[in-house]
């Protein structure tokens, strides 16, 4: 004992020596030495770690907090801190807080991350470990699905617009691994720690008589979050899945111990691996296809306050193929993530408009296929108007590949909807491995005459007459829709803000029939080429109520009267916007079903109604369509019996 006395007196000499020092550094030192100062105190903290932990007490390890990646070989302030923080838990490290991460630390941290289900559990310090560390605060040991958040700051926090993309690959080969999606959520209000996601694997595009069983095709998943593993499981066990009965094709998986602590205002990037079974029978076709998403309430948090929040919408998905292996050596079509969202595009009256980007998608040529040559790039044009693509719309098209022009083709045939085959002539090439993209420009005519104003333009592509050639034979596979656009001369563009300013919320009456949910949504209103006129009624404003029953209703049978509140000025009964000046407009809508049925229940915008002139029709002689669809929904309400 008395050696240890001795130890205590030393090192508390060695902390109040630091200690002065530390205080001259901070009254006199100059700017440029506070990372001096930080030094210090750092060694301080880790000082008074060892004295805590030869008194057999863990104060000092309550206030470690850990800034740098560690690993092997690291030495320093901090290193000390995470020692004496192991041992304080009950890792053993022999030698001591010694200030190098040497084989024993590496071995104790790998001892708390397997603990904690932390994977890999290899005894590397990263951001996901040193801010499951950091959260915990000097806590006694915890165990995986850990939900103590104290490390949190903000307070409530909530999960908001989940938005689901292509991943690296749009396919797997049976025995291979592949990056097939990518899931992303935005955190909102204050920091939250992503703890379980179910991930939906939908096999109803799956031909009769293949396996259409995920546990038969697939053998691991393996799920990131912002690029860091947080999970890795085994799925080839029925068993193990959390619903395996094919409802509909559909199957669910449960991925715990997740911890991943997204602060408030930042998105988390959820990626999802496959690895498929060499040993699946994907039938005549050698290939199925697989859709995966996030269903209500799939990815699960817990906020400052202990609260969990929820978030999963299947309308987010992706598809994705699982092929025969060597079936993939050929160019593979996806949605760029450069494609342009949903907008209004300005034309003129009588004469031609500006070139617009419409759309844009990925050409990947597979790295064992060779460089790929493109000979004829096909582009399939959409409208809802009444008039020729070609002869009344259209007046000038183009594609763009990594920067070089193509602006010969040849037009298809139909009104409506038009298949345009863009001559590239081999004069471009797309090298193997290499991934480019392929921009879509459009010129427009003249609106006057030609198509009404408000109508929409939509490109897609796909491997249908897409000519590409190789060493070897190759396969062109996949396929991409971009957002719709609508054509105005002079009129709004309304944007959104991505679920920020949505609203679903339930609340619970009675036993009977009088529970309800409040719903809205907020859009912001540009004007352009002229004032625009919005009735201060709700009339303006088309909406329809979706339940998870699969009706939808654009006059519920039990509704308060919406309502709508905006930033514009109101005259002769119509909120007025100045050209070029944007408004805010919040519509809402309080909605009691007559009978509840025990459903989630969201709201959609669909249009808005506007006019040039401020009479008192309403202001409705324009209609503003809302699309994508999925841009003006709310989340899931649930209203209960």
């Amino acid at each position: 004992m008395v050696a240890t006395t001795n130890a205590i007196a030393k090192i508390a000499a060695v902390v109040a020596g630091l200690g002065l020092v530390a205080t001259s550094f901070a009254a006199f030192a100059a700017p440029a030495k506070a990372a001096t100062t930080d030094e210090l105190q750092a060694q301080i903290t880790a000082l008074l770690a060892q004295i805590s932990a030869l008194q057999g007490g863990s104060t000092a390890s309550a206030s470690a907090t850990f800034t740098m990646d560690l690993t092997l070989g690291s030495s320093g302030a901090e290193v000390t801190a995470l020692q004496n923080w192991l041992i304080s838990k009950g890792y053993s490290i022999p030698a001591g807080a010694t200030g190098y991460f040497g084989a024993q630390t590496q071995s104790a941290l790998a001892a708390y991350q397997a603990a904690n289900g932390i994977t890999p559990a290899s005894g590397y310090f990263g951001p996901i470990t040193r801010a499951k560390v950091n959260a915990a605060g000097g806590s006694t040991g915890n165990t995986g699905g850990n939900t103590n958040t104290g490390g949190l700051s903000g307070g409530e926090s909530s999960l908001e617009d989940l938005q689901a993309r292509d991943g690296a690959d749009d396919e797997v080969e049976l025995g291979g691994t592949a990056e097939v999606a990518e899931f992303e959520v935005d955190v909102e209000d204050a920091d939250i720690e992503l703890q379980r996601l179910d991930l939906t694997f939908d096999s109803s595009a799956v031909g009769v008589g293949d396996d259409d069983e995920p546990w038969d095709v697939f053998g691991e998943v393996t799920i990131s979050v912002d690029g860091e593993e947080v999970a890795s499981e085994d799925v080839s066990d029925e068993d193990d899945w959390l619903d395996n009965d094919g409802t509909n094709g559909e199957y669910v998986f449960r991925f715990t111990g997740l911890d991943s602590v997204v602060k408030e205002g930042e998105s988390a990037v959820v990626t999802v691996t496959v690895e498929a079974d060499g040993g699946a029978d994907l039938g005549t076709d050698e290939s199925a296809e697989w859709e995966l998403y996030i269903d209500t309430d799939g990815l699960r948090g817990t906020d400052g306050e202990g609260i969990e929040q929820y978030i999963g919408d299947d309308s987010e998905n992706v598809t994705f193929d699982v092929v025969e292996e060597g079936q993939n050596d050929g160019l593979d079509i996806r949605r760029s993530s450069t494609d342009p969202d949903s907008t209004t595009l300005q034309v003129e009256d009588d004469s031609k408009s500006d070139w617009y980007t419409i759309f844009a998608f990925d050409l990947e040529a597979d790295e064992d296929g060779g460089d790929i040559e493109l000979n004829t790039v096909p582009v399939n044009f959409m409208t809802n108007a009444t008039t020729s693509l070609q002869n009344d719309i259209i007046n000038d098209a183009k594609i763009v590949i990594d920067g070089e022009e193509f602006d010969d083709y040849d037009w298809g045939t139909g009104t409506s909807a038009s298949t345009t085959l863009f001559d590239v002539d081999g004069d471009f090439t797309v090298d193997a491995g290499e991934t480019v993209t392929v921009e879509v420009m459009v010129e427009f005519r003249g609106q006057i005459g030609n198509y009404v104003s408000g109508s929409t333009i939509t490109a897609s592509t796909s491997a249908t007459n897409f000519d590409a050639e190789g060493v070897d034979d190759i396969t062109v596979d996949g396929s991409a829709t971009g957002d719709t656009h609508t054509l105005q001369v002079e009129g709004i563009a309304v944007e959104t803000n991505d679920g920020d300013d949505y609203v679903a919320d339930a609340t619970d009456v009675d036993s009977g029939n009088n529970d309800y949910a409040t719903f809205e949504v907020t859009v912001d209103i540009t004007a352009f080429e002229s004032d625009i006129f919005i009735s201060a009624t709700s009339s303006a404003f088309t909406y329809q109520i979706e339940d998870t029953n699969g009706s939808a209703t654009t006059t519920p049978t039990q509704s308060a009267s919406p309502t709508v509140e905006s930033t514009a000025d109101v005259d002769s009964g119509n909120y007025v916007i100045d050209e070029g000046s944007t408004e805010s407009f919040t519509f809402r809508v309080v909605y009691t079903p007559a009978s509840p049925g025990s459903y989630d229940y969201r709201m959609q915008l669909l249009t808005v109604l506007f006019d040039t002139t401020n009479d008192t029709n309403g202001a409705d002689n324009s209609t503003y369509t809302a699309t994508p669809a999925s841009d003006f929904e709310t989340d899931y309400a649930f209203i209960a019996d």
